[in-house]
């Protein structure tokens, strides 16, 4: 600042030190800014996923089979209350889906009827296996940012899932009884 007689106020200096200042703490706080604009993404998509999870996993306790599978960002017909305005389904950041699919699984024949004499000896006969048809429930989260999708996949490490392109997939583990000529 210059002592100058009769003036007041700020030097164009004052006035670019004062701007530098300003500019220098918003880039040493927008990484933080940023990041917590992040994790709130992750725990909205991770309390989406969960709901999801909750709602499809007592559709399976109390009415039967998984909820049937449905377009991404639409709600699946036995979960039409998930649909609303503002609900899981109708998020900004990324897209939310529900899908199902059927799986094989072996299960233990009841024993065969008793040999006739002088055929195989019982010891040398194993477990015979039949296929029974299932379904498996799955969550998706359709998102562009893929740090969003690598972070989902690290907080349910635990749980089957995985990322291809631009898709997130939770396979819920539970199996559901579908007949052979279902879907």
């Amino acid at each position: 600042m210059s002592f100058m007689r009769g003036r007041t106020g700020a030097t164009p200096s004052d006035v670019l030190v004062f701007l530098a200042t300003v500019s220098l703490a918003a880039t040493l706080l927008y990484p933080a800014w940023s990041a917590r604009g992040f994790r709130s993404r992750v725990a909205s998509a991770a309390a989406d996923v969960d709901g999801l999870a909750a709602a499809a996993r007592s559709t399976l306790e109390f009415g039967g089979p998984w909820p049937s599978p449905a377009a991404p960002g639409e709600a699946p017909p036995e979960l039409i209350g998930l649909s609303a305005e503002g609900g899981i389904f109708s998020r900004l950041d990324y897209t939310l889906g529900w899908t199902s699919w059927q799986v094989v699984d072996s299960v233990e024949a009841p024993p065969p009827p008793p040999a006739i004499a002088g055929d195989a000896p019982p010891d040398s006969v194993g477990p015979m296996l039949e296929p029974i048809v299932r379904t498996v429930g799955g969550i998706a989260v359709y998102s562009g940012d893929s740090a969003l999708l690598a972070e989902l996949s690290q907080r349910y490490a635990r749980e089957v899932s995985f990322v291809l392109d631009s898709m997130w997939l939770l396979v819920l583990p539970e199996r559901g009884d579908a007949s052979v000529g279902s879907r």
